[in-house]
């Protein structure tokens, strides 16, 4: 097997994993990164269309970093840690004028003196700069280019299938290419972990096809701990028609009104704010008025952004503009129907102020990393969060690569036991060939009956039986409907499926256990918040192959909830 070798491997090539390279290697540690596609064309930040929040010099007069604080914290019903939300408010303004000293565009008044401003639900003023309706694309074109300048290394076309690990710290990675199913081990100092969520545990997710919880997975693997499974976050425009695009984000609050059957704008019934609510109240509010009988036939309801002036949508929102024409929407003149999908992960790999996991050499950042928004986020606060957790994850790697003079022991039990593992689906005899689609397709269906917007104890416990016998007695028999090694999809889908499977535990596990409704985790059996009994954490750990989970104290340090 050919190894690698660098100071810093960064696993996962979004945002978060390309502004952790390039701060690693402000560090002067040699960084590498591999990603499990191509980069800029992989991950969720290519798909991200709002804004990024930063009160900067340029903020509203009314506006401040405490107000952006407080908004995050009121927004994550105060289960944020409250320093990392700390470091968020005050770091983002650097990173949105580093972005853009890299070359990222962002949008400015007709003077140029300071930037436009954009508003979403949950916060107090805007405060979010943007360019059109592809921010994350602009952030990652720009950070693409000083990668390629810096001439830092990047292996596409990998899956990561374990840390290795030598006596608690980090000694590399193995993995296995996309085309051909060969080995490939990685030698390192230090590991970042930036791979985003898992929304493809759900049938309907924002996410694309390959963020399937890899890091969480392999956070568990190496000893690390999980923080706030439970909280899960649905956008609540997903589109719904036509049926191939199920799922697909479909607009943004700011340029939306949101109407039931019935013509009413929906949101007068349960928010004043209206559509600029968070989205866990809107989300459940458009899931109540399907209940009622008071959504489309096709089980929505409707996105309305007819009302804006000629020409507007066009403007704001280019992408998603020609995107609607192709599929013969003109969103000018029609509305487009909507219910709630999956979209983000506000649990993770559990951190510090660092970004440093529960792992000394072992970091995270992005979505993959926990603690920051609470029990749901706000919009516009993940790109920020990419931003400022990739560079504090990446300059704290880089920062340990002087202190290990050469590379940690590799165990080649464990890579020969990975390579064992991929050997045997290949060679492993057909029977029913019970395939991995089949099973990921019954594993969405329990998690957005049981483990979705709305949970119970009944529904939880028996999806988590499930899951058990699933990851017990199907996953060992999955067989491939052909044994080649070129681009076998189906191989990539069986690895990708024990991710999901381990994550869909995660998450029904930390949701049975909390026995209240908080944020984004709504249990129609204990429908109110109990801060006196769950002001607290859920973390995750792994032992012998199973779940463990424990409570955590919450960081109040600065803010505290109102009293009941």
């Amino acid at each position: 097997m050919q190894f690698l070798e660098t100071d810093v491997l960064v696993i996962g090539g979004g945002g978060a994993g390309a502004m952790a390279t390039l701060h690693a290697h402000n560090q002067g540690a040699k960084a590498m990164m591999v990603i499990k596609g191509k980069f800029g064309r992989t991950g969720g930040t290519t798909c991200a269309m709002g804004a990024a929040t930063a009160v900067g010099p340029w903020h509203e007069p009314e506006d401040s970093q405490q107000v952006h604080f407080e908004d995050t914290i009121k927004g994550g019903s105060y289960l944020n840690d409250q320093n990392l939300v700390r470091i968020l408010v005050e770091e983002s303004p650097q990173r949105v004028l580093e972005l853009e000293r890299l070359g990222a565009f962002w949008e400015r008044t007709e003077e140029g003196d300071r930037y436009l401003l954009r508003i979403d639900g949950g916060h107090t003023y805007p405060r979010s700069v943007y360019l059109e309706d592809r921010p994350g694309r602009e952030m990652l074109r720009a950070m693409g280019a000083e990668i390629i300048r810096r001439k830092i290394p990047v292996v596409e076309d990998t899956m990561i299938l374990r840390l290795l690990m030598d006596d608690g710290q980090v000694a590399g990675a193995v993995g296995t290419n996309l085309f051909n199913t060969e080995m490939i081990g990685f030698r390192a100092k230090s590991i970042v972990l930036a791979t985003g969520g898992a929304g493809n545990i759900y049938p309907f997710t924002t996410n694309p096809a390959d963020v399937t919880g890899d890091g969480y997975v392999l956070a568990l693997q190496a000893g690390a701990e999980l923080v706030d499974m439970e909280f899960v976050q649905f956008y609540p425009l997903g589109l719904i028609f036509p049926e191939s695009l199920k799922g697909m984000l479909a607009g943004t609050f700011y340029y939306s009104k949101l109407l039931n059957a019935k013509g009413e704008r929906l949101m007068k019934y349960y928010d004043p704010r209206l559509e600029m609510s968070t989205r866990d109240i809107i989300a459940r509010a458009i899931y109540s008025e399907i209940q009622k009988g008071n959504g489309t036939p096709r089980g929505g309801v409707l996105c309305d952004m007819t009302y804006n002036p000629p020409g507007f949508m066009k403007k704001q929102l280019p992408a998603l503009y020609d995107f609607y024409l192709k599929i013969g929407i003109e969103v000018e003149k029609q509305m487009v129907e909507v219910a709630p999908t999956c979209h983000f992960f506000m649990g993770g790999i559990r951190v510090n102020e660092e970004w440093r996991s529960t792992l000394d050499t072992l970091f995270a950042g992005g979505e993959a990393a926990g603690g920051v928004q609470g029990a749901n986020r706000l919009s516009q606060n993940s790109l920020a969060d990419i931003m400022v957790s990739g560079a504090r994850a990446g300059d704290a790697a880089g920062q340990e690569a002087p202190k290990r003079s050469s590379f940690r022991k590799i165990n080649e039990e464990v890579t020969a036991e990975e390579r064992k593992k991929l050997e045997a689906l290949f060679l492993r005899k057909k029977g029913d060939n019970l395939g991995p689609r089949k099973i990921k397709n019954r594993l969405n269906k329990l998690m957005w009956d049981a483990v979705g917007l709305i949970r119970n104890e009944e529904g939880l416990k028996g999806a988590l039986a499930e899951f058990r016998r699933m990851e017990e007695e199907e996953l060992p028999n999955i067989t491939l409907a052909t044994p080649s090694r070129r681009y076998n999809r189906e191989f990539f889908e069986t690895m990708e499926l024990a991710n999901l499977l381990k994550v869909a535990k995660a998450v029904a596990t930390s949701a049975l256990n909390r026995t209240e409704s908080r944020g984004a985790h709504f249990r129609e059996d204990y429908p109110k918040w109990d801060n006196r009994n769950w002001l607290k954490h859920l973390q995750i750990n792994q032992r012998d192959g199973n779940l463990q989970i424990r409570e955590g104290p919450v960081n109040l340090s600065e803010m505290k909830p109102p009293e009941e």
